[in-house]
């Protein structure tokens, strides 16, 4: 752990994805370089620019090339140190007993122990240079257990999975996000009457999110991550959920020709009835930010369905179905899921028979 600044390191940089050794290197805590004056000192929330070179020192495993500078750290403190500028690299934070703490182009890290620390900025191979810019600063966590509506809620996971309490004082509709640039988001909650939702990636980039209608109560927020193991920070957040420009949602039905509607998704199918006078080529999409779709078709002796089809997590089918009744299913890949979807109608005659 670090703890004085009179101790030496033998400092083992990172090159590339992988721990690359340097031929060895003591180097004192001080940094002191090869023309005995002190290294630069990284100040947190003071950006340091610098630049990777010909002359800065090499990575003898990968041939990539490094700097380095001291920081001093406090207990209990979570550090962000990102990098950036136009050095494609990465940043290493480092302790005094030759442990790389971690390492990313964005390193945020809970410092367990007062005292200095190294950052060590280095290029991703050999062929790596150009200038870089550090910005550093301490992490400032919600002080409390409690999320409320419209405000962000930040906190630090550390592996076990953490529980926020969230009163819902008026029906209607939310939006829950758990956000995280350090691990994988999953989100659970459970509320009066048995009520539990749960989410891995409806909001994107492996990001959780659950869309719902909530009656007034008590309800528990659970944070982890997707499997249990991810440290770092991550953000939550609890909004209303806005509704389409008329405010009307749909969840029944007849389906009009060459139109679309709102529904909304809350774990059971949703289903319309779309009738049609002659042959046609009907094309059905169903497309939502709240959650992964599923949109079902049947009847006339067609059966068809489709996950993703319009790209993402969206859907589409496209069909080429006789005059008569059919059933249309909207709903989502898993029962968990939930929120506003949109749902799109276009039909074009056609005299080509469908395939049944």
């Amino acid at each position: 752990m670090a703890k004085s600044a009179s101790l030496a390191f033998v400092l083992v940089a990172l090159g590339g994805a992988a721990v690359g050794f340097l031929a060895a290197q003591v180097i004192p805590l001080q940094l002191q370089t090869a023309e005995d004056k002190p290294a630069k000192r990284l100040m947190l929330a003071e950006p340091l620019r610098g630049e990777i070179t010909l002359a800065s020192e090499l990575n003898g495993n990968d041939g990539s090339r490094f700097v380095r500078y001291a920081i001093s750290l406090e207990e209990d403190e979570i550090v962000e140190i990102a990098l950036d500028g136009a050095l494609e690299g990465v940043v290493a934070l480092y302790d005094d007993q030759l442990q790389l703490l971690d390492n990313a182009p964005v390193v945020r890290h809970r410092i367990e122990e007062s005292g200095d620390y190294v950052v060590v900025v280095s290029g991703a191979d050999a062929y790596s240079y150009g200038p870089f810019t550090i910005d550093s600063r301490s992490v400032e966590l919600t002080d409390a257990d409690t999320v409320i509506i419209g405000e962000s809620f930040d906190s630090w996971l550390q592996g076990d999975a953490d529980e926020i309490a969230l009163n819902i004082e008026e029906a209607g509709l939310y939006q829950l996000e758990m956000r995280s640039d350090d691990f994988d988001p999953y989100l659970a909650i459970e509320g009066p009457n048995g009520y539990t939702r749960e989410d891995d990636d409806s909001a994107g980039d492996l990001d959780a999110r659950i869309a719902d209608f909530f009656e007034p109560g008590e309800y528990t927020l659970t944070a982890r991550s997707a499997y249990d193991d991810g440290n770092g920070v991550y953000t939550l957040l609890v909004a209303p959920h806005e509704l389409p420009g008329d405010g009307e949602l749909r969840n029944d039905g007849s389906l009009t020709a060459e139109g679309s509607l709102s529904g909304w998704y809350s774990g059971e199918p949703l289903i319309y009835q779309l009738e049609l006078a002659e042959s046609s080529l009907v094309t059905i999409e169903m497309r939502s930010a709240d959650f992964d779709t599923l949109i079902e078709i049947s009847g006339q002796g067609v059966a068809a369905s489709d996950d993703d089809g319009a790209g993402g997590t969206d859907s589409r089918l496209q069909e080429q179905l006789l005059p008569g009744t059919y059933t249309v299913s909207a709903s989502g890949f898993s029962a968990t899921g939930s929120g506003l979807f949109e749902l799109n109608i276009e039909m074009e005659p056609t005299e080509i028979p469908p395939q049944l």
